[in-house]
C-alpha cells in the first residue's frame, strides 16, 4: 500500500510510459530503417545544401540536400541518416565532409528510388541508444506488473497469502524468494545495460564503434543469463525457503534482515509470529510495506526478532502468510507493530 503526495500516481506512470514508448518507437524505427539501408543501391549525386540544423534552443541536427539520377530520372534528397538529429553526431564534421557542390555517393532503395540517404547502416550510437533504453523499459514494466498484481490479488483469500508451500512427511517449506529466476535475469540485464552505457560514454563518448557495442551487447546478455541461472540454482537449493523440520523440531530461517546465511532455530525458542508495518517516507509520499517475522526467546540471552523477508509485502499477503505460519508453528500471532520510519536513501547518506 502506498500513500502519495500526488493523488494520481498511476496517471504519472501512464504519462511517463507514453513518453518512453514514443522514444522506443523512434529509436526502433530509425534503427530498423538504417539496418535495411545496408542493401540500398548506390549512385553519384551532388550536394546542394549542407549546414547545421536549427533546434528550439540551439543549432541541432543536419540540414542537407542533394540531387541524384536513377535510370534517367532526377531525384532530390534531404536525408543524411534516418536519425539526422541524433545528438551523438558531430554535426560540424558532417557538414565539412559533405560540403555544398561536392560529388558524393548517394544510397537509394532500388524499389523506390526517391527513398535515399548518404550514410547507410547501423552505427555504434544506434546500439548505445537502445542500451540506454533497456533499464528504463525493464523498470517501467516491473512497476506496471507490480501494480497489476496488487490490484488483481488484493483481498483474495489464498493459502499462506499465495506463498508457494511444499509439504511432505519430513518437512514443510515455504518459498520466500522475492525474485523469480526470470525477474532476476531481466534485472541483471537492466543493471548491466546501465553500467555498460555509462562506461561506454566515459571511454568512447556517444559515438562508439560497432565492435565495442557488439561486445557490450554480448556482455549484457551474459550478465542476464548469469543472474537467471544463479537465482534458479539458489531456488532449487532451497536458499530462500523457510523450512520446518518435523523430526528435529527445528526451523531453518532464510537469509533476511541483514543475515547472510540460513539460521537454524529450535522450535521451542519461537514464541510468536510478528507482523510489522514498515514506513518509508519519500518526496512523493509514504510507502507502507509489511514484514512477517519470528520472535525468538533464547535462554540466557536477549530476545530476537527474525525478519523473514528483506522487502515488505502488501498488507493482505503479509497478514495471510503470518496467520498461516502461526498455525503451522503453533505459536500466537502478535498484533501489528510499526517499525521506525525510514527516510529516503539520499537523506541517509
Amino acid at each position: 500500500m502506498r500513500r502519495f503526495a500526488f493523488p494520481y500516481p498511476l496517471l504519472l506512470l501512464a504519462i511517463w510510459t507514453g513518453v518512453l514508448l514514443a522514444g522506443d518507437y523512434i529509436v526502433l524505427d530509425t534503427s530498423v530503417r538504417q539496418f535495411r539501408s545496408r542493401s540500398f543501391a548506390a549512385t553519384v549525386g551532388e550536394i546542394t545544401r549542407s549546414e547545421m540544423g536549427h533546434g528550439a534552443v540551439s543549432r541541432r541536427g543536419i540540414d542537407i540536400g542533394y540531387s541524384y539520377t536513377v535510370n534517367g530520372a532526377d531525384y532530390p534528397g534531404h536525408r543524411y541518416r534516418y536519425d539526422d538529429r541524433n545528438g551523438a553526431f558531430d554535426y560540424k564534421a558532417v557538414t565539412n565532409a559533405w560540403p555544398r557542390g561536392a560529388k558524393k555517393i548517394v544510397y537509394y532503395d532500388a524499389s523506390n528510388p526517391a527513398e535515399s540517404l548518404l550514410d547507410p547502416g547501423l552505427k555504434g550510437c544506434d546500439l548505445l541508444l537502445g542500451i540506454f533504453a533497456i533499464p528504463l523499459n525493464i523498470a517501467t514494466a516491473a512497476i506496471w506488473l507490480a501494480a497489476f498484481r496488487a490490484s488483481r490479488e488484493s483481498g483474495r483469500l489464498k493459502v499462506a497469502g499465495g506463498v508457494r508451500v511444499f509439504q511432505d512427511d519430513r518437512e514443510t517449506r515455504a518459498r520466500l524468494a522475492q525474485c523469480s529466476p526470470l525477474a532476476a535475469g531481466f534485472f541483471g540485464i537492466a543493471a548491466a545495460a546501465f553500467a555498460s552505457a555509462m562506461l561506454v560514454v566515459l571511454a568512447a563518448g556517444f559515438a562508439p564503434g560497432m565492435g565495442l557495442m557488439t561486445a557490450v551487447l554480448i556482455a549484457i546478455a551474459a550478465a542476464g543469463a548469469a543472474a537467471f541461472f544463479w537465482t534458479a540454482q539458489r531456488h532449487a537449493a532451497g536458499h530462500f525457503d523457510l523450512r520446518s523440520h518435523a523430526a528435529s523440531q527445528t526451523v531453518a530461517v532464510p537469509p533476511a534482515g541483514g543475515r547472510k546465511e540460513v539460521l537454524l532455530v529450535p522450535k521451542g525458542e519461537i514464541v510468536a509470529v510478528a507482523l510489522r508495518r514498515r514506513v518509508t517516507r519519500a518526496p512523493s509520499g509514504e510507502y507502507f510495506s509489511y514484514v512477517p517475522a519470528l520472535d525468538r526467546a533464547v535462554p540466557g540471552a536477549e530476545a530476537q526478532s527474525l525478519d523473514l523477508i528483506n522487502w515488505g509485502w502488501n498488507e493482505w499477503k503479509a497478514r495471510a502468510f503470518a496467520g498461516w505460519l502461526s498455525d503451522q508453528l503453533g505459536v500466537p500471532l502478535k498484533s501489528m507493530e510499526d517499525e521506525p520510519a525510514m527516510a529516503p536513501a539520499s537523506s541517509r547518506r
